[in-house]
């Protein structure tokens, strides 16, 4: 009777949570995209991005040429009852990205013109009236993914050229001239503003700017190549999406986490392809669209999944085709692709589809927050009887923290550096609480009695200047060199920077740098040994 009545009350959970949803695609004064002229017939399109401006104007692109009864080959825009075309749109080919910068239109693909302007292929500029080359000319090869960064734009794709001046697949535009900003070799897809700095996904993984033309390369990224960055900032975490089905070495597919500290994987569930443009943040969770369910005839259907946190949620919708681009308007999410029919939270895709749908999902109450406790080792060492450990929080907006540091000690500040005297386990606990919400998190951190490293107690990090605004000279005593690294965190803790140890002295550049504290961290056999303050001015 037990197990039945269990049965029943998750059954029921379940009804609830699919009848709170609210699938359409009934829009007020969008009847219809479609590549023909007489919508009753079913003729796939290609919605490729969708573009909410300001919560007032929604603006998708892709290969389709009408909006209700307007030619407007593959660029639209919808103010929520009417909807607008832009001169003739583009010619033979595909918009994949779109973005307003400086109250400017901008879009990007792979068409040859924008209204058989001149040079308006793969990058156009709408002006108001018509779309116009940009001020350097036109790129040589397909543009993916527009970003704005430090009130610059930037430009990701295939091309080697932009005007004829060399730009390898990214460049960068303040409103006046064209910037170098270095060079990636193979395509890059996916651009993406992560705690104040720049990140670049494409065929060779995650890359992050260090401004001027210099970028990192991570030594850990996924197993494939990234097509979407996406960025959940009330928890401070980077998802990343592509072809990929593995982070470190364990199951990944389709998605993996950056937190600054460390990659998470987010393990197996249906599919392992994400597009570009195809997730989105929406009522503080990661919602995708490269969920995969195949029939036994080869056919197949795909949905919309959610990540909760530590596992994958379906949400449904059943479409017959690519999920290609998400985006949230007005409190709903849009989701846009291929498909040419989806069934809603039906089991089967039974619905004539324009190629646009909306979900409504209700308030999730507290989900939305998800803290954790971050260091830069698990193990600390003391040094004439005490040790100060750097304590990281992922929620920068909460109201308050309080921390419990498993010593009987308390503290209340998100980032709390607290000073351990005696050896033993700790169990390290956080309470964030934001808009109502309180969520917990813990961290078992050890204290011991020297690190195994010869000579610990003689061994000297100085740095000088200190402060500077310029590059950081540190320099060390150490018996040898072997094994020997700094590590840099960044404004909220986040990894910024690994520097090898080779000799005394170690240069810290600091290019790209915003003015604030860091923290400098002498690692000696992959164990944190020092750790210091740096001053950026």
């Amino acid at each position: 009777m037990r197990k039945i009545l269990i049965i029943v009350i998750c059954f029921v959970y379940i009804l609830n949570q699919v009848a709170a949803q609210v699938w359409s695609d009934d829009f007020i004064g969008l009847d219809s995209i479609t590549n023909i002229s007489t919508p009753e017939e079913i003729n796939p399109i290609y919605l490729m991005d969708i573009y909410n401006s300001g919560d007032s104007i929604l603006f998708f692109g892709g290969g389709f040429y009408y909006v209700n009864d307007i030619e407007a080959h593959g660029i639209g825009s919808w103010n929520g009852d009417t909807v607008y075309s832009f001169q003739d749109g583009v010619d033979w080919g595909l918009i994949e990205s779109i973005i307003e910068y400086n109250d400017t239109l901008y879009i990007g693909g792979s068409f040859n013109t924008a209204s058989n302007n001149p040079n308006t292929a793969r990058l156009a500029v709408w002006n108001g009236e018509g779309w116009q080359s940009p001020s350097i000319g036109q790129p040589g090869s397909e543009v993916r993914d527009f970003c704005i960064y430090h009130d610059t734009l930037f430009i990701a794709g295939n091309f080697s050229t932009i005007g004829g001046v060399s730009f390898d697949k990214i460049a960068a535009y303040n409103g006046e001239e064209w910037i170098n900003v270095g060079s990636f070799g193979m395509y890059a897809r996916a651009l993406e503003v992560f705690n104040g700095e720049l990140y670049a996904g494409g065929y060779w993984g995650v890359r992050r700017y260090l401004g001027g033309t210099e970028w990192e390369i991570f030594d850990i990224v996924p197993n494939g190549q990234i097509n979407e960055l996406t960025v959940d900032t009330i928890n401070t975490f980077l998802f990343v999406g592509g072809q990929i089905t593995q982070i470190d070495g364990e199951d990944s597919w389709g998605s993996a986490v950056w937190d600054g500290f460390n990659w998470t994987p987010m393990g197996v569930f249906y599919g392992n392809t994400v597009f570009s443009q195809a997730s989105a943040m929406y009522r503080g969770e990661y919602y995708l669209g490269n969920g995969y369910y195949f029939h036994e005839d080869d056919t197949y259907e795909t949905f919309i999944k959610k990540w909760n946190g530590e596992s994958w949620d379906s949400i449904g919708g059943n479409f017959n085709d690519n999920i290609l681009s998400l985006e949230v308007f007005r409190d709903t999410l849009y989701i846009g692709g291929g498909f040419t029919y989806w069934g809603g939270d039906s089991p089967i895709a039974d619905k004539r589809s324009k190629g646009l749908v909306k979900l409504y999902m209700p308030d999730n109450g507290c989900d939305y927050l998800k803290p954790r406790i971050n260091t830069y080792a698990d193990t600390f060492y003391l040094e004439g009887g005490e040790v100060d450990v750097n304590l990281y929080n992922n929620n920068p907006y909460a109201d308050t923290w309080e921390w419990s540091f498993g010593d009987s000690q308390i503290g209340d500040v998100k980032d709390p550096v607290h000073t351990y005297t005696a050896v033993g386990e700790y169990n390290v606990q956080v309470t964030v609480t934001q808009d109502g919400c309180v969520k917990s998190a813990e961290k078992m951190i050890y204290i011991a009695e020297g690190s195994g490293i010869k000579d610990i107690e003689t061994i000297e990090m100085q740095i000088f200047p200190n402060p500077s605004s310029n590059d950081f000279m540190v320099k060390t005593s150490l018996q040898d060199y072997k094994n020997a690294e700094i590590k840099i965190a960044g404004l909220n803790g986040h990894l910024k920077d690994v520097i090898p140890v080779n000799g005394e002295t170690t240069i810290i550049p600091t290019k790209g740098w915003s003015a604030g504290t860091y923290i400098c961290n002498l690692f000696i056999e992959e164990k944190l040994i020092k750790t210091e303050k740096l001053v950026f001015e």
